[in-house]
């Protein structure tokens, strides 16, 4: 459930329990990690996250949340258009 809409932005919680299910999206999005701590990945790369860490995760892009501790909760910001924006040389 979105808790903020305007425009093409969508805000929500996420606080996955136990294991991190979610499956590609088809907008960009950053997370704001409200609290907790673990590892991001995304694609091939992985990043240990903290609290007040901002992450990226670009639309079709395969990434999850991986030992994170129990409180774990981050604000997710959807934005932009389906498949995600492009930068000047198209990627």
């Amino acid at each position: 459930m979105a808790l903020f809409e305007h425009g093409s932005l969508q805000v929500k919680l996420y606080a996955p329990r136990g294991v991190d299910t979610q499956t590609p999206h088809t907008r960009d999005e950053i997370y704001v990690v409200a609290r907790g701590e673990g590892w991001f990945v995304h694609g091939e790369q992985r990043h240990r996250f903290a609290a007040q860490d901002v992450l990226f995760a670009a639309a079709g892009v395969v990434h999850r949340f991986e030992g994170f501790s129990e409180d774990f909760l981050v604000w997710v910001f959807f934005y932009g258009p389906e498949g995600g924006e492009r930068d000047e040389q198209g990627s």
